[in-house]
């Protein structure tokens, strides 16, 4: 008897052991990236990929990145990135597929413009290079001599482009350098390859488990980030450097902006704005403390033409986060944590639209109920994100409405028709909101 509960409690034992791995495994796996939903609006008639002539090679994805992360190899073509920060910030090049290595241009243009695609696109890494290296420890000194070269060529492609905007993408955690430029990929092309878009790759740590080491790790970025905004200002000449940070991307972005304003103590905030040219903020369901976002909104709301809130009071994931955290997220806000004061702040800056809140939640046609993915997952929700992103339209412009939750605060929401109201203003707006 006694041998066989020694047995029974070795195998329960190894049976234990072996779902933790499992788990473990489970969690530290980054899914692949297939194509977004084509965003509402874009047809089979659309004009959205002809804009741009020169950057469209078969099933190919063309963007930039830029990390923080330290690398496993030496520099070279094949350089892999691990999951650790380091003191340097290397940019490049990267490109994907789209659909397998049989897709021609034709075939993904036909399905990227169906709202019924024939099977779902796999966007797979094909190669990168990286191009220029500064030592932040160094006084961002530069290590690499092509780095001029790189910020020619995109110099040149701005150039070409219908946009002369540069679209830096942030992912959120447990994203890996893979998921991270996958995802600017297909944003890149639903913009119709007609915008340079640049996915800052912070070291997430790639686990769901590892949460803290994200929040930790993307406290240790937000010098590199800032250092990241000023030195495509100084290198490029985008008209203006657009930012899109999604959940947790928002914990490096927020005070990364914050950050750049305290470098300059002796700068006006309209001669910051002219240096920098920050143009648009999209914060997509930020997961940062809702309370410190104000005061840090303070710092940059000036240099900065217009913030963004992507927001859904319903969102799963920033409420397990709001739990862990200690404090509402800024994409799911509490207000009662705000004191009067902060109250009339955020009242004073949606009133100057300064601020933007777009309620995706309470959208109730969107039927979002707890997703946190709205900005690419969901066809109105990436459309209105296009057009601010392409066209620097206000909200009404992209059809969305206007509410008011209170004495000063207002908002907008996606109509129930918006589908159609989408349809009809690029119709009747054909020159100034452009006929995608």
């Amino acid at each position: 008897m006694k041998n066989k509960d020694a047995k029974r409690n070795c195998l329960a034992r190894v049976g234990f052991f072996v779902c933790i791995v499992v788990l473990l495994f489970l969690c530290s796996c980054q899914p692949k990236v297939y194509l977004m939903p084509t965003p509402v609006g874009i047809g089979k008639d659309s004009m959205i990929f002809e804009l741009t002539d020169d950057n469209k090679d078969e099933n190919l994805i063309y963007t930039l990145y830029a990390t923080n992360r330290r690398p496993f190899e030496s520099f070279g073509e094949s350089i892999k990135y691990t999951i650790f920060p380091s003191d340097d910030l290397r940019l490049g090049y990267v490109v994907h597929s789209v659909g397998g290595s049989k897709m021609s241009w034709e075939d993904l243009r036909r399905e990227s413009l169906s709202d019924s695609r024939s099977k779902d696109l796999l966007i797979e890494e094909v190669w990168l290079r990286e191009m220029a290296l500064y030592d932040l420890s160094q006084n961002m000194e530069q290590k690499l001599e092509r780095a001029n070269g790189y910020f020619s060529q995109i110099n040149q492609a701005l150039a070409t482009m219908y946009s002369k905007d540069i679209v830096v993408y942030v992912h959120g955690a447990n994203c890996n350098y893979y998921r991270a430029t996958a995802q600017g990929a297909q944003l890149s092309h639903f913009l119709g390859h007609n915008s340079i878009v640049l996915t800052f790759s912070w070291p997430s740590a790639e686990n769901l488990l590892k949460y803290k080491t994200d929040v930790l790790h993307a406290r240790q970025t937000v010098p590199v980030f800032a250092r990241l905004i000023e030195i495509l200002a100084e290198n490029t000449r985008a008209e203006h450097i657009n930012i899109v940070a999604y959940s947790a991307g928002a914990q490096v972005v927020v005070p990364g902006l914050a950050y750049l304003r305290d470098l300059y103590p002796d700068m006006t905030s309209a001669e910051l704005k002219n240096k920098f040219r920050i143009g648009e903020l999209y914060l997509a369901a930020p997961d940062t403390n809702f309370v410190p976002f104000i005061h840090r909104f303070l710092k940059f709301s000036e240099i900065v033409e217009r913030t963004t809130i992507n927001l859904n009071n319903y969102d799963k994931v920033l409420k397990i986060s709001a739990i862990k955290n200690g404090m509402s997220r800024l994409g799911r806000p509490n207000l009662k944590e705000l004191s009067d004061e902060e109250i009339l702040v955020i009242s004073r800056a949606v009133q100057e639209d300064k601020l933007e809140v777009v309620n995706v939640g309470d959208s109730r046609a969107l039927k979002l109920g707890g997703a946190h993915d709205s900005w690419y997952a969901h066809p109105w929700v990436s459309m209105d994100l296009l057009l601010l992103l392409l066209l620097n339209a206000d909200p009404e412009e992209r059809g969305l409405l206007e509410y008011n939750y209170g004495s000063y605060e207002k908002g907008y929401y996606f109509p129930d028709d918006y589908d159609k109201k989408i349809q009809a203003i690029l119709r009747e707006n054909r020159e100034s909101l452009l006929d995608l």
